[in-house]
């Protein structure tokens, strides 16, 4: 989805510092604003800007890989904080990795006011200590690594990438729209769905007796489809509400299964669930590598 606000303009150093003191590339959570926008760049693929559900606030993904991988974030209750198009600064410490390296550094089109380059994502999340850290992810398609005219750079920049990250926080990574898998990409986007529920079906009550109705249908060999209707006909729901209700569920790890092999449909054998009466663990909870 293109954004109709005017994008900003790179052309002077000034530009870059006024930026940098209005806040963009900095803060946390609810108060970080990412360095670039949607309107700030040429499409990459389908842009979006995404209300966040695990925090609250407008992401700006600049192509679908970032979208798919973002889900994933999104989806692991170990992540607690996602930061997408990460500036990498201060500039002179990018440009002393890149003299290092012997890379000539970009400049904006048009000038030569040095670029200030971008991560797709730092993420923060908890260690198997359950202390957060820190992790820098660039994200590329397959594709983008293949023989090309602009792989060459591509190459450069993601060894400025990784030199500055593992410097500052030891943790860097490249994944690709390989990595994340196409059932799970297609499964997680219609999950999303239903993650934020209308008032009228945020009761917890409810939520129980859905699942209590789901349990007593699980492991019939019956299609997901009816499943939902059952459960959703017997607690005076509408189909499309089930269907929602269901949806958040998953999304909240109330009803669990592998999602990672088959891209769901309402119309397929629904697979045998785990169901709980509060949110545990998820099965598939993605590393951040």
């Amino acid at each position: 989805m293109e954004s109709k606000v005017r994008g900003r303009r790179f052309k002077t150093q000034a530009d870059i510092d006024r930026y940098i003191e209005q806040g963009y590339g900095q803060g946390e959570g609810q108060t970080y604003k990412p360095w670039l926008r949607v309107q700030d760049v040429p499409s990459r693929g389908r842009s979006r800007k995404v209300a966040g559900s695990k925090v609250d606030r407008t992401h700006h993904l600049l192509s679908d890989v970032e979208f798919a991988y973002f889900l994933t974030l999104e989806f692991s209750e170990r992540v607690i904080d996602i930061r997408e198009q990460y500036p990498i600064l201060p500039v002179e410490e990018a440009q002393d990795i890149a003299a290092s390296l012997g890379i000539k550094y970009p400049t904006y089109p048009g000038t030569k006011v040095p670029c200030v380059l971008t991560t797709d994502f730092l993420v923060t999340y908890l260690g198997g200590d359950d202390l957060p850290r820190l992790a820098a992810r660039t994200v590329k398609t397959e594709e983008d690594l293949l023989p090309s005219p602009e792989l060459e750079w591509t190459l450069q920049k993601l060894e400025i990438e990784r030199w500055f990250w593992v410097d500052k926080i030891g943790d860097w990574q490249v994944v690709t729209d390989g990595c994340v898998g196409s059932a799970i990409s297609h499964n997680l986007q219609w999950l999303r769905k239903g993650v934020h529920l209308e008032r009228r079906l945020q009761d917890h009550d409810l939520h129980r007796h859905f699942l209590d109705i789901f349990s007593q249908v699980n492991d019939t060999g019956r299609t997901l489809s009816s499943m939902i209707r059952t459960a959703a006909k017997t607690i005076h729901l509408s189909y499309d509400d089930g269907v929602v209700l269901f949806k958040y569920l998953v999304w909240n790890k109330l009803i669990r299964f592998d999602l990672q092999e088959i891209p769901l449909k309402l119309t397929m054998e629904a697979p045998v669930f785990e169901l709980f009466s509060e949110s545990l663990f998820p099965v598939f909870t993605p590393e951040v590598a």
